[in-house]
């Protein structure tokens, strides 16, 4: 069985060995062209989508056969890919890969490149135009999503699991809190990787002692946020969260016994206290020899590779155009945002209501369920009636949430879309515009809502494998737009701006993350392109603190910046062109009908909508 590198973007657990990218300049490497990242950033830039036949409904049976391999083969990738997507994998013909926390090697997988590519050439043996009309539009995701992964293998080197961004540490409490226990063979699952923690985290150790003699030892930041991240695990013992947590859930089970039960939870605790505490303690020891090894300025990405700057914004913003046009309308939505709230500045009656609200009254003093439920029935003025669809609202452990979550989403699996979880953060659940936008983002309109959408449309399994996190992002930011305007404010202007205060930060640091990773600007720039901004200004002191934390988390923000620009002027060209026969709710059912994908390929989506109405 072939190790498949899974280039899906919904699972922390994926993230750690695919995102937060950056280094510093490194040592002059040979590389052909095959293994050029420029090659296939060339061919992501130059991507053109194909005119879909509509009317074509009857798939392709050797097609839908490939396509289901693909699926197969990617929850064989790794255990824990597999457990989050798939419950009953016998049934759709999986070998259960070992049962594990995954590979971490630092360097080139040529085997897995090869498989890459292999899958491309199978890919592109199709006819396109003898397709089924979703059948093309799975061939266009799978075949950009293949350029993406090709071009980010070369850039292995700029891969690092310790980083702010995606930091392993932290994010294995996250995975093991949210693991599901289904039956007593995903409990005998979940001890298994328990115990592979140490394992884990000395192939990391290694993995990061390997990268650093290649010349890119971890940043200050990067070591401070690790040991950080270990500390707040090892503060604790027997009240830890992989102790609390596993408690809570192992209690409710129906299919163990009292006795059996009893026995999970001393096993547990003896492999919590025995093997994972001091694995966190290792690593926590070993993070101190890296501090003062890495100057941050030499880690901004135009000091290393614009090629690979280049492919950051495209993975991130789910966007082939270039970053002179992307930068552009970054800046001209900006800008459309700022007229609008000053709009409702200037206009007393709607800025008492902007006030009102903002403080948390009406809709907006919901929180949890309440709020969630008010969003699922009033969304249905600017979006498609998604039907009774089942979910939970579980409370993090208010000792261990990261203080910077509100809530977060987990998606269901492909064989059981009822399983819905969305995870809050009691610490800061205040009522408010804050808690209103957030839930509206991962709920309804949101993530949920989107992902359970085009999931009842019968999508293939194998999209579950792949995602544009643009796309996903961006939609969940521009729902909190809708999500303010149906929360009873009867001015848009008053609704604008309580979106405007949610989501600007995202649009300015998009700004100047492209400036200080692909520009190369100085803090002094900073200050230069914002001093004329009506609402947002810096000085040298403020420009210099977000400038450091933009090279030491480049494009974490631009997912959220990037895809709801996309949107924005998506909407706005939609609107333009179809004057008063744009409707939200037919818009958003063409948007959302072919799964998350790259906005050019979605502009094909929605063109086919305009031509329809």
């Amino acid at each position: 069985m072939k190790k498949v590198m899974r280039k899906a973007l919904t699972l922390m657990f994926v993230l750690l060995m695919l995102t937060s990218c950056a280094g510093r300049k490194r040592k002059s490497r040979t590389v052909d062209e095959e293994h050029d990242g420029k090659t296939y950033i060339a061919l992501i830039e130059s991507y053109q989508p194909r005119k879909k036949n509509v009317s074509n409904t009857v798939n392709d049976a050797k097609f839908e056969t490939f396509l289901d391999k693909v699926f197969v083969e990617s929850m064989e990738s790794d255990y824990m890919t597999m457990h989050f997507n798939v419950i009953d994998y016998k049934k759709y013909g999986i070998e259960k890969p070992p049962v594990d926390l995954g590979e971490v090697k630092y360097g080139f997988d040529e085997e897995n490149f090869q498989y890459m590519k292999d899958q491309l050439a199978e890919l592109q043996s199709f006819d396109f135009d003898k397709l089924s009309y979703r059948q093309q539009y799975d061939y266009e995701a799978l075949e950009y999503s293949l350029y993406e992964t090709l071009a980010d293998m070369c850039y292995y080197y700029y891969s690092f699991p310790i980083s702010s961004g995606s930091n392993a540490p932290e994010n294995l409490v996250s995975n093991f809190s949210d693991f599901t226990f289904y039956d007593r063979e995903s409990v005998d699952d979940y001890m298994t990787c328990l115990k592979d923690i140490d394992r884990y985290f000395d192939d990391l150790l290694v993995y990061v002692k390997d990268q650093a003699k290649d010349g890119l030892p971890p940043i200050d930041a990067w070591v401070t946020h690790t040991q950080d991240a270990c500390m707040s695990t090892l503060n604790k013992t027997e009240d830890n969260e992989y102790i609390v947590s596993f408690n809570d859930r192992i209690s409710e089970l129906d299919f163990l016994s009292d006795e059996e039960k009893k026995a999970y939870i001393e096993e547990n605790k003896n492999i919590v206290l025995n093997e994972v505490l001091p694995a966190y303690q290792k690593v926590y020891d070993e993070m101190k020899q890296y501090f003062g090894k890495a100057k941050i300025d030499d880690y901004a990405l135009c000091n290393l590779d614009k090629d690979y700057a280049k492919l950051l914004y495209i993975l991130q913003g789910s966007n082939n155009k270039d970053i002179d046009t992307v930068f552009q309308e970054l800046n001209d939505n900006l800008d459309y945002l700022e007229a609008m709230l000053m709009s409702c500045v200037y206009d007393e009656s709607s800025y008492n209501k902007y006030n009102a609200y903002y403080g948390g009254s009406g809709s907006m003093s919901l929180v949890g369920k309440d709020a969630l439920e008010f969003l699922r029935k009033e969304l249905v003025g600017y979006y498609p009636d998604l039907g009774d669809v089942e979910y939970s609202v579980e409370e993090l452990d208010p000792d261990t949430a990261p203080s910077t979550v509100v809530a977060y989403y987990w998606p269901s699996p492909v064989d059981n879309h009822n399983q819905n979880i969305i995870r809050t953060n009691p610490n800061n659940m205040v009522p408010g515009y804050e808690t209103y936008g957030t839930l509206s983002h991962e709920g309804f309109p949101g993530h949920l809502y989107q992902h359970i959408y085009y999931l009842k449309g019968a999508p293939h399994n194998f999209r579950s494998a792949i995602g544009f996190i643009g796309y996903t992002e961006g939609w969940a930011v521009n729902a909190q737009y809708y999500a303010y305007q149906f929360s009873g404010i009867d001015d848009e202007y008053a609704a604008a701006a309580v979106f405007f205060e949610d989501a600007y930060y995202f649009f300015v640091y998009s700004i100047i993350d492209i400036g200080v990773n692909y520009y190369g600007w100085s803090a002094k720039d900073i200050v230069n392109h914002f001093k004329d901004d009506q609402v947002f200004s810096f000085d040298n002191s403020s420009a210099s603190s977000i400038r450091d934390l933009l090279i030491e988390m480049p494009g974490v923000y631009c997912s959220y910046g990037l895809g709801c620009s996309s949107f924005i002027t998506l909407c706005e060209d939609t609107k333009a062109a179809m004057g008063d026969r744009f409707d939200y709710v037919s818009y958003h059912d063409a948007l959302m009908k072919n799964g998350p994908l790259p906005f050019n390929i979605l502009q094909t989506a929605v063109d086919e909508y305009i031509a329809a109405h």
